[in-house]
């Protein structure tokens, strides 16, 4: 069914999963109920220990990457592809075809141990830095650096993390005990 899956991986049954051949996801992570993944095009690559939680939107065309550790809140939405806005082609259904649809299908990456807060929409193209946090109900519309506190529509960098360190120190310390475990 899916590409690939790691260790103790729980996609929950009221998960709606289409394209799963394209879906890789890592050990031990989670995909709620109600969350909707679309894994066309290039697909979905979901890291370790991820969590995907209730009501949130996966849609690839482009790859969409989800870097180890990371959570997508409740109702976010990550995106890597879209119609085209400008008026080139229809809109919405697939039936239309090629010829009278223009899509764009752009890699969208979020890095390691980023938080995506409730109610956010990350669009296509965009690469989120490790260590990132997006505050909830932001649009991010461009890159966010990495190890940084960002939030609003669209989403601005606030200020710059100083828990680099400490973040990637209890790491080391929970893969140690998880491997004894």
């Amino acid at each position: 069914m899916f590409k690939s899956l790691g260790e103790n991986v729980a996609v929950y049954s009221l998960a709606k999963i289409l394209y799963p051949e394209n879906i890789s996801i890592g050990t031990e992570s989670v995909i709620d109920d109600f969350v909707f993944m679309y894994g066309a095009g290039k697909g979905i690559q979901i890291g370790k220990f991820c969590h995907v939680t209730v009501r949130c939107i996966l849609e690839s065309g482009g790859l969409l990457q989800i870097g180890d550790f990371s959570t997508i809140a409740y109702g976010g939405i990550v995106l890597a592809s879209t119609d085209d806005y400008k008026g080139n082609g229809l809109t919405g259904l697939g039936k239309f075809g090629e010829k009278y649809r223009k899509l764009y299908n752009l890699d969208t990456r979020i890095g390691r141990h980023v938080l995506i807060g409730a109610g956010s929409i990350v669009l296509p193209g965009v690469t989120i830095g490790d260590g990132c946090s997006v505050g909830a109900g932001s649009l991010v519309t461009k890159n966010l650096p990495e190890w940084s506190l960002c939030y609003g529509s669209p989403c601005k960098v606030i200020e710059h993390k100083k828990s680099k360190e400490i973040r990637l120190q209890m790491e080391k310390e929970f893969l140690q005990n998880y491997k004894k475990g």
